[in-house]
């Protein structure tokens, strides 16, 4: 059906554009062949004066033009709008003929301009129409600037500029609706592709097809089949994908932020949502990975693999420099008088309980990590690896003495029971 389309779209371009080139060559007038016409006196328009210098003709106070040049080039001076402003229009392209209504503007418009483009095809007219003051279509076909001042469609194909200053840079049936909007709107913008729909105050559709920005500062870069419907909502791209929320982000494949201030992010597979306001969410499922560190060559970071639910650090030994040995008893007896306790972070509920040290006594108390205000995964998996290795050889050493303690007292037992004997 797309294909179709644009097959259809194309060949509408084509045979235009032969219209409009047959059209050009057609110029009907009088004079003299290969000379150009000279004054031979001033002469009086209305109340301009017209006057010959050598080769220049030179216009003296206003002149209203107002006629057609071949049916292409229409120019409506000596206009006033309803505010008593006067000004002129100017229609250029397909003029129309017997079968087909040529390029035109509304009644009461003034300051339009069409540059260009409009026809027919087959039984179908398809001519460029300014229905709004100050308007402007730059050329293509079936394309309207109107219903709000300044708007403008750039070219393109059945194309809608119908906001106060909105703009449709081109493609195929969008709409610029809202105030600034770019296709759209007022201040509005459709930056092309097809059936896009910019319909609130600044609000952008840059591109791709289907796509709608329906509120107030409301974006879709591009993609296909998607909205943002929220205030300052914004669908990065991908495939029906939605921005709900005031100042939410959605991009990828079936990805839906909901909620206020949320970022969702969404690979290839499957549907991706948020729960809640301010959450950001993103599904990879071929895993994260975050570099923290600059170069090529580096790969300091930390991974979530494919499948996982915990995070696993950089710990390659050629990543890795300065090593020394731990003094894993010292280690131990510092773990040992390090306060633990139970508490809550402040920005969570009082129900919501933690264990753990404090950063500034981990921090006093090993001299690990980048501050005393953290506790990195690392340092903490470290201190407790080392503290264990020492309860391990700890533990070893008591076995050891206990068996010989038990070796001496099966022996004085042994000797014990002899003396019994002799007795």
């Amino acid at each position: 059906m797309k294909e179709l389309q644009r097959l259809t779209i194309a060949l509408v371009a084509m045979i235009l554009g032969w219209a409009v080139a047959a059209q050009a060559q057609a110029v009907h007038g009088t004079g003299t062949t290969n000379t150009i016409p000279v004054w031979t006196s001033s002469s009086t328009i209305g109340n301009s004066l017209m006057t010959q210098s050598g080769g220049n003709v030179n216009v003296s106070a206003n002149l209203t033009l107002t006629g057609s040049i071949n049916n292409s080039l229409t120019l409506q001076g000596n206009l006033s709008d309803s505010n008593g402003d006067e000004s002129a229009n100017v229609i250029g392209g397909f003029g129309g003929n017997s079968t087909f209504l040529g390029n035109r503007v509304a009644s009461g418009v003034v300051g339009a301009t069409i540059a260009g483009g409009g026809g027919g095809l087959l039984s179908f007219a398809y001519p460029n129409v300014v229905s709004g003051t100050w308007g402007t279509v730059g050329g293509g076909a079936n394309n309207q600037a109107g219903g709000g001042n300044s708007s403008t469609v750039a070219g393109g194909f059945q194309n809608l500029a119908s906001g106060t200053a909105a703009t449709v840079g081109g493609g195929n049936q969008n709409t610029a609706s809202g105030l600034d909007a770019t296709v759209g709107g007022d201040g509005a913008t459709v930056g092309g592709g097809g059936n896009n729909t910019a319909s609130g105050l600044s609000a952008t559709v840059a591109g791709g097809a289907q796509n709608t920005a329906s509120l107030e500062g409301a974006t879709v870069c591009g993609g296909e089949n998607n909205q943002a419907t929220g205030k300052f909502a914004t669908v990065a791209g991908g495939q029906s994908s939605f921005a709900k929320g005031q100042y939410s982000f959605a991009a990828g494949y079936i990805v839906t932020a909901t909620s206020d201030g949320s970022f969702v992010w969404g690979d290839s597979t499957g549907v991706t949502f948020d729960t809640g306001p301010n959450q950001f969410v993103a599904r990879a499922s071929g895993g994260f990975t975050f570099y923290t560190a600059p170069g090529s060559g580096t790969q300091t970071g930390a991974t979530l693999a494919m499948g996982s639910g915990s995070w696993s650090s950089l710990s390659d030994r050629d990543a890795k420099a300065n090593i020394s040995a731990v003094d894993s008893q010292g280690l131990l007896a510092r773990l040992a008088a390090l306060p633990i306790a139970t508490w809550n972070y402040k920005a969570q509920p009082d129900s919501v309980r933690h264990v753990g040290p404090m950063a500034q006594d981990f921090h006093a108390a090993f001299g690990l990590g980048e501050d005393d205000k953290h506790i990195s995964t690392v340092d903490a998996e470290g201190v407790a690896l080392a503290a264990i290795q020492a309860l391990y050889q700890t533990v070893t050493e008591l076995k050891q003495d206990l068996g010989d303690k038990e070796r001496q007292i099966a022996e004085l037992r042994a000797r014990l029971a002899h003396l019994e004997q002799k007795q």
